[in-house]
């Protein structure tokens, strides 16, 4: 890539010159206009291009660098790395458990991210063309949730971790309707770390009758297309369990500052 024209910065996402200057780049290798192995224009060249500094533009490669899609060396210009978005979200991942936040913190941060997912997954449901289907298959993990809610109520350990595997696939069927394969691609990589956050939806016998029953009103709200009630539904959901987080870690910390 010899050259970018001028670009306006009306059309630019990202609070800072250097994070509009990486969005912009990261779109056009991620949706392969820039080819891995393709070199990009020089950084004077891609400063008067955006109207930014050249600390702008090395602060945005470094951040491309970092999410595993740029590969820099001193005097050379920069090259495209990966254009694969399997890769890049696994260097995401990666780059997310290396950051250094606490357990608290990083759980929260996932519950924004499952929230995120979710929310657009309900959003657009109604233009599934599959979405009959998907009604049906979540339907069917409802059925098998409500079967062993006694068994639940009883404290039984291996209902405890079917109800575990039901909640995941529920979620899972969710998100994958969406249909957006950068949204899957995130979820399919984080699925370990976003699981995690389930473990705190339903703690004790009554938690998981009423996490069924929240379960039921946001089918039946895909299923009638009631999209924004769907969408405030999944939003309640995920936000109990955000509040969960908060009271369950506040309360380990405590004992832990007075043990």
């Amino acid at each position: 890539m010899e050259s970018i024209d001028h670009v306006s910065q009306k059309d630019l996402r990202g609070r800072t010159k250097s994070a509009r200057i990486a969005n912009y780049l990261e779109e056009l290798i991620l949706t392969k206009k820039l080819r891995e192995g393709e070199l990009l224009p020089a950084q004077n060249e891609i400063a008067e291009s955006f109207g930014a500094s050249s600390r702008s533009v090395r602060e945005a490669f470094k951040n491309l660098e970092a999410k595993g899609l740029l590969s820099i060396s001193q005097g050379r210009r920069a090259s495209v790395k990966c254009n694969n978005l399997d890769q890049f979200v696994e260097s995401l991942t990666s780059s997310i458990l290396r950051s250094g936040s606490s357990d608290t913190k990083l759980l929260l941060d996932l519950v924004s991210v499952r929230t995120t997912v979710e929310v657009s997954a309900a959003r657009e449901f109604s233009r599934n063309p599959r979405r009959k289907e998907v009604v049906r298959d979540l339907s069917e993990i409802l059925r098998r949730m409500n079967y062993i809610l006694q068994d639940l109520a009883e404290g039984e350990r291996d209902a405890i971790e079917m109800y575990r595997n039901y909640e995941t696939s529920f979620h899972k069927i969710l998100i994958r309707s969406n249909g957006n394969i950068i949204l899957d691609a995130i979820y399919e990589n984080l699925a370990p770390l976003l699981d995690e956050v389930l473990l705190y939806s339903a703690i004790q016998g009554e938690d998981f009758e009423k996490k069924v029953r929240e379960y039921e009103y946001i089918v039946e709200a895909l299923e009638q297309g009631q999209t924004d009630l769907a969408v405030a539904l999944v939003l309640v959901s995920l936000t109990d369990v955000k509040s969960k987080i908060e009271m369950y870690t506040a309360r380990d910390e405590a004992k832990f500052s007075f043990a």
